[in-house]
């Protein structure tokens, strides 16, 4: 049986359900946004200053004659969406989209009706790092009942913005003003971020590229003898250190199962909540194990913490930007929505560099929350342009 015989099968009898507790005829059929049977959001790519996307309704079965549908921008409806699936979209600024064509027609013998059109037209209003969704819904039907869990489609735009990124081969970064500070000495809750790019993972012994952390501490590292050289392991994660020394807390190492691949961007999260470690890979959640007790990034060991070096080598041959470290556990709403950018003076957020070659000093890439963490270069900072985010 094809797959629209069974949907059409499916949402009928949802339709009867649904219609034999309300008055009024019962209709066998029903209509619903197309692409919504199985989730309400989709996703616009907009790569420049405009683009557009066509947005249809569809009806369980072939209609016997003509159905008038009117489609409409629902702006009123984002605030619940944000709320149930923990997210922070905001609605398109005015002035910067169409809605055409929102009168459409399912003609008698088909299913599927005329498209109405979704056009962004102009990104002068957007904000940096926020993630914009427009709430599109059926507003009126003759003649049809509306699938109501399929009655509005939340249309997420995905803005691509074109950035530099820091190269990591060789040069690596440090954050002095980390060591032995008491700010970051004992960290109830964590988060690590970051945008990666691996051109090539290490092939002689020990096989380790490093990304960011403390060695013997909390380190974010490709590659063991243990593992695959493609392979992320948070080497050490000690927490419960109550005198700023590491080798006083309980480790909880952790190896991904995930094989990476160069020439691909990463977006990776560790998430500390003070009850369980957990790492996110483009925001879903790969591995997860218990912990407690505090995190210190504070320990002089090899000189502290390092971005894309450990141990006086094992660097990480790619590109980084976008690292972040907060005090707090993000949820996964925040881990998704911004991949990009954050503003600078978050709640909970510690530290931030973009990465981006517009925040640096001669060999220093600001911290751009004001907090002083900044990034020292180990030589001459070096730069890959026009960098694609999200990817």
């Amino acid at each position: 049986m094809k797959r629209l015989n069974i949907i059409s099968i499916i949402l009928s009898v949802m339709a009867i359900i649904i219609t034999s507790c309300n008055d009024g005829p019962q209709y066998n059929d029903v209509i619903y946004v197309t692409g919504t049977e199985s989730q309400a959001t989709t996703s616009l790519l907009l790569d420049g200053n405009s683009a557009s996307m066509g947005i249809t309704v569809t009806s369980t079965d072939k209609l016997d004659k003509d159905a008038k549908v009117t489609l409409k921008v629902a702006p009123e409806m984002l605030d619940a969406y944000n709320k149930k699936y923990d997210r922070k979209y905001k609605m398109l600024p005015e002035g910067s989209y169409k809605f055409e064509n929102p009168d459409v027609v399912i003609k008698g013998g088909q299913n599927i009706s005329s498209q109405a059109e979704l056009c962004i037209t102009s990104t002068d209003k957007f904000e940096n790092g926020v993630t914009y969704c427009v709430p599109v819904m059926i507003s009126e039907s003759k003649g049809m009942n509306v699938l109501e869990a399929s009655r509005t489609a939340f249309i997420v735009i995905n803005h691509v913005l074109r950035t530099k990124a820091a190269v990591l081969n060789g040069t690596y970064y440090s954050v002095p003003s980390f060591i032995k500070n008491p700010n970051v000495a004992s960290l109830p809750q964590l988060t690590l971020e970051c945008k990666f790019y691996v051109n090539q993972f290490q092939n002689s012994n020990p096989f380790i590229s490093s990304l960011m952390g403390i060695e013997e501490d909390f380190l974010l590292r490709f590659g063991d003898v243990s593992c695959g050289p493609d392979q992320l392991q948070l080497a050490g994660g000690k927490t419960g250190v109550p005198d700023g020394n590491p080798d006083h807390g309980t480790a909880h190492p952790m190896t991904l199962p995930t094989h990476f691949a160069t020439g691909k961007w990463y977006h990776l999260a560790l998430v500390y909540n003070g009850a369980a470690i957990k790492i996110y890979v483009n925001g879903v959640e790969i591995s997860s194990t218990s912990a407690n007790g505090p995190v210190c990034l504070s320990w002089d060991y090899q000189n502290g913490f390092h971005i894309g070096m450990s141990c006086g080598g094992r660097y990480l041959n790619g590109y980084i930007s976008e690292a972040r470290i907060w005090s707090k556990a993000l949820t996964v709403g925040d881990i998704q929505s911004n991949v990009c950018y954050v503003d600078p003076i978050s709640d909970g957020l510690l530290a931030y560099w973009r990465f981006n070659g517009a925040d640096i000093n001669g060999t220093t890439v600001k911290d751009l929350t004001g907090h002083g963490y900044d990034a020292v270069a180990s030589g001459t900072p070096q730069w890959v342009d026009n960098q694609p985010c999200p990817f």
